[in-house]
């Protein structure tokens, strides 16, 4: 079997294979009428070169960056994309600062929160963010991304019909990361089933928008953090926003401020979150907040708003 193959029965996205696209039952990719391309990247394989095309297992590309801009070369911006690429990358740590691709789905054959790279794929560039730029419709799954100094995991200025699914989001040089995820103008993008985590340390904060955070989605997460967990403090539209079933907490002995701030707008809908914090939830209309476990200055009494 082909360290590309994403058999159904292995265990990889079972649960997201029809919610998502993926419409295979033995891989995902060209299947079911999905007449995209797919690229493959190994930077161990000894047939591995950016000057191949990438779209031979046998002979693929050695950056991930290579196999995006492969990608992103073939866009037809006249007319909307009908068809969404897909780029498999093989275990390893790509020293790369990375670039989004745009409808495309990226997918790591490893395990993202393995503890070593010989079984996940890790985006950890010397410096700087492990993504940067604008995201449409980049879509990225089982990734590890990690950054070691003062700035953003990933920086997205827009994040428009982005999905996360199952990454993991972390600092690696103790307390350097700023934020996970952020953005300052995000709309109908995913983040589902991803690790938000640190070093030593936590993350700063986990998810910011400072702009909108219109008709997004954050579910199943787990976001360790210092200052916020999800932080909606300076955005201007998020209605039809949900934050579902996370379980948002400080980490390391370190009490978290605020679990979910959504204290100027209101529009997030919080739904079934675990929470402990000094505030689990700064939200300016309690109607949106339903069936919440929170825990406020860990004190062990539960919030009585918005849980049930």
């Amino acid at each position: 079997m082909s360290k590309y193959d994403m058999s159904v029965d292995q265990g990889i996205l079972p649960s997201r294979e029809g919610i998502w696209g993926f419409r295979g039952t033995a891989r995902y990719g060209k299947s079911g009428g999905d007449t995209g391309i797919n690229y493959y990247v190994d930077l161990n394989h000894p047939n591995g070169d950016d000057n191949n095309d990438g779209t031979d297992p046998e002979a693929p590309f050695v950056s991930i960056q290579a196999a995006i801009t492969a990608s992103n070369a073939l866009i037809d911006w006249a007319d909307t994309p009908s068809e969404f690429n897909t780029i498999w990358v093989a275990p390893g740590q790509y020293d790369e600062n990375l670039t989004p691709p745009y409808y495309c789905r990226v997918i790591g054959t490893g395990l993202a929160t393995g503890t070593t790279t010989a079984i996940c794929v890790d985006a950890h560039p010397a410096a700087g963010s492990a993504l940067a730029g604008t995201g449409l419709a980049s879509m990225w799954y089982n990734i590890r991304f990690t950054t070691d100094t003062a700035a953003p995991v990933i920086d997205f200025g827009v994040m428009n019909s982005c999905i996360f699914d199952g990454c993991a989001i972390t600092d690696g040089n103790p307390g350097l990361a700023t934020v996970g995820i952020d953005t300052t103008d995000a709309n109908s993008s995913i983040i589902t089933n991803t690790v938000f985590k640190g070093n030593t340390n936590p993350l700063t904060i986990g998810i910011r928008s400072t702009g909108d955070f219109f008709s997004c989605r954050v579910v199943d997460c787990e976001i360790c953090a210092v200052t916020t967990g999800i932080d909606l403090s300076g955005a201007a539209l998020c209605g039809n926003a949900v934050a579902l079933r996370n379980m948002i907490w400080g980490g390391g002995g370190v009490l978290l401020a605020t679990g979910i701030n959504d204290s100027a707008v209101g529009d997030l809908l919080c739904v079934n979150n675990y929470i402990t914090a000094t505030d689990a939830i700064n939200h300016a209309d309690a109607a949106m907040t339903i069936a919440n476990h929170v825990i406020n200055a860990g004190a062990g009494a539960v919030e009585l708003v918005g849980t049930g």
